[in-house]
């Protein structure tokens, strides 16, 4: 028995509720090597029996699961009472240093990368498991998928990711090398409360500080390395199905480059935009979970689903709201394209001659940020025909700075005939790591190692290859791209600047080039929709209304029903 001393009275520490056609077996304790225990919920159907079990692994309460996931981003772990329908167990189980498990968390150290190991083989060996473990959850409930199906329990047969970025570095904390201040600071709170959840716990210490550790790893190394799932993944051995939703600020772009490297037999499904809700479809659409009961029937059951004679890949274009299959990530059919920079216009047709650069200065443009316009806008004619992305883009900048540093912010928009413009992508990079690593790097997406700054010389012209989050979009007929760059994001950067005074002085003036010796370009996948391949039921009843804002007003589509 681990003696608990909790923070708050009784009343507050209520457990899970299940559904009417659920049993419960509440706060089990599973080993794991090194003598740790993790408090784990059992879900079963009320018949007696052996069950496959769907795991779902995280620092996240494991007691608040049970609640609508518009209330919490935390609750991400899967549609509990349609799987039990279904013939499943689902079990829930609390990272270790969190809640009710001992331990410490720190961050996919090595005793958590092992910890999905240990439960699947301690589950499977338990009287009301069968012998066939796979893995469900959402983004964090997701990475923790990454790294257990990469240590090849031998029970385990298959997982299915949801926000599932394979790179901490490059897109939780650092993207291009910048601190996401406003998510980090957000989620490191929101960690650490569920760490201290609900007080002292026997074996159980407090979390690392994650803050100190982040800014003290400024650059890419060792220590990110081991804590990312890309440097696991081509180990995976058990079939993987992808949940991709488009546009993910955080998940998106690291999520299709482990993709891309996974070697085992895998499903990629691009989804609608999510915005903040990626978790709240993961547990709720109806066809969603359809799919992934298929996927899951398949491999655990042994069911004949019809699942892998379809296409690899599925897609939903953002811009005609249809589905089309593919037979591969990135797709081989992709026609890599330049739309260069030229004046204030965007065209096909590489700059001649000489061309007076742009030129923009901050603190003074924060006058326009404030104000939600970016400091420079380029924009193509409009389209004589339909133009369809479908993969990863990036622009290749030529550009000088008055300082030894500065940050490139990049976004790509559709603007209709009316003038109204959709944000599709984003890309970012601060200036002095611009150094690329060509033999990583492929069409639409340049490596950058991170491993070290290299200030720039002021007034110098540099080239900058920054890569931009995938776009799976058809922009219509009539409508124009739009391609916009600034050096500062209010809405992303640290307003309180603090270090940033030394590492990015002002006043500074950026300048860009767009010259025939300076052929400054977007490099984008133009690639045909394939409609020889029908996308059937039901892959091709998943869309969804994008909902703004971080609060939904009701709790439309829970609980799931079977």
């Amino acid at each position: 028995m681990v003696s608990v001393k909790p923070n708050y009275p009784d009343a507050y520490l209520r457990s899970p509720v299940p559904a009417d056609h659920v049993r419960l077996q509440e706060n089990l304790r599973a080993p794991m090597r090194d003598g740790v225990t993790l408090a784990i919920d059992v879900y079963s159907p009320k018949q007696e029996g052996r069950y496959p079990v769907l795991l779902s692994l995280s620092p996240y309460s494991k007691d608040i699961q049970q609640n609508p996931p518009q209330w919490s981003h935390a609750i991400e772990s899967g549609a509990t009472g349609f799987y039990v329908s279904h013939g499943y167990i689902h079990v829930i189980a609390q990272g270790r240093g969190c809640g009710l498990s001992q331990g410490q968390w720190k961050w996919f150290d090595e005793k958590e990368r092992t910890d999905g190991y240990d439960l699947i083989e301690w589950i499977a060996q338990q009287p009301w498991c069968d012998g066939n473990v796979g893995m469900i959850g959402d983004s964090y409930w997701s990475w923790s998928q990454y790294f257990a199906a990469a240590a090849r329990p031998p029970h385990l047969r298959c997982i299915c990711q949801c926000d599932a970025t394979t790179d901490l570095y490059r897109d939780a904390a650092w993207p291009g090398g910048i601190f996401n201040s406003a998510f980090m600071t957000d989620w490191i709170a929101y960690q650490t409360a569920m760490s201290a959840w609900p007080g002292e716990v026997e074996g159980k210490s407090p979390p690392m500080n994650t803050h100190f550790e982040i800014a003290n790893h400024p650059v890419d190394g060792p220590w990110w390395r081991e804590r990312s799932a890309i440097t696991y993944v081509d180990q995976i051995d058990v079939p993987v199905m992808s949940i991709a939703p488009q546009g993910g600020q955080m998940h998106f772009r690291g999520q299709l480059a482990g993709y891309a490297q996974i070697k085992a037999p895998k499903k990629l499904l691009v989804v609608p935009l999510t915005g903040f809700w990626s978790h709240v479809r993961y547990l709720t659409h109806p066809a969603l979970n359809a799919q992934m009961l298929r996927w899951f029937d398949h491999w655990m059951k042994g069911k004949d689903t019809g699942l892998m004679e379809e296409p690899e890949v599925a897609i939903f274009d953002s811009g005609t709201r249809s589905w089309s299959h593919d037979v591969a990530y990135p797709s081989p059919r992709t026609k890599w394209t330049n739309f260069y920079l030229d004046g204030a216009t965007l065209t096909q047709t590489p700059p001649s001659g000489a061309q007076e650069p742009d030129s923009y200065r901050l603190p003074d443009s924060y006058a326009l940020h404030v104000k939600g316009k970016p400091s420079l806008a380029y924009e193509s004619a409009p389209l004589q025909a339909p133009l369809r992305l479908a993969g990863p883009l990036s622009l290749t900048l030529y550009a000088s700075s008055s300082q030894i540093d500065t940050l490139w912010f990049i976004n790509l928009l559709d603007v209709d005939g009316d003038g109204k413009a959709t944000a599709l992508s984003r890309g970012m990079l601060r200036a002095s790591f611009r150094a690329v690593d060509e033999d990583k790097s492929q069409p639409g997406q340049p490596w950058h190692p991170f491993d070290k700054m290299e200030p720039l010389q002021p007034g110098g012209i540099y080239e900058f290859q920054i890569e931009m989050r995938p776009v799976f979009h058809t922009f219509k007929q009539g409508h124009r791209l739009q391609l916009t760059i600034s050096s500062e994001d209010i809405q992303f950067n640290n307003p309180l600047r603090n270090i940033d005074v030394q590492l990015l002085p002002w006043p500074v003036e950026n300048r860009i080039f767009h010259d025939a010796a300076h052929p400054s370009r977007l490099v984008l996948p133009i690639c045909a929709a394939d409609e020889t391949k029908p996308v059937a039921a039901p892959i091709k009843d998943i869309d969804w209304p994008l909902v703004p804002g971080q609060w939904m007003p009701d709790t439309q589509g829970y609980p799931l029903k079977a």
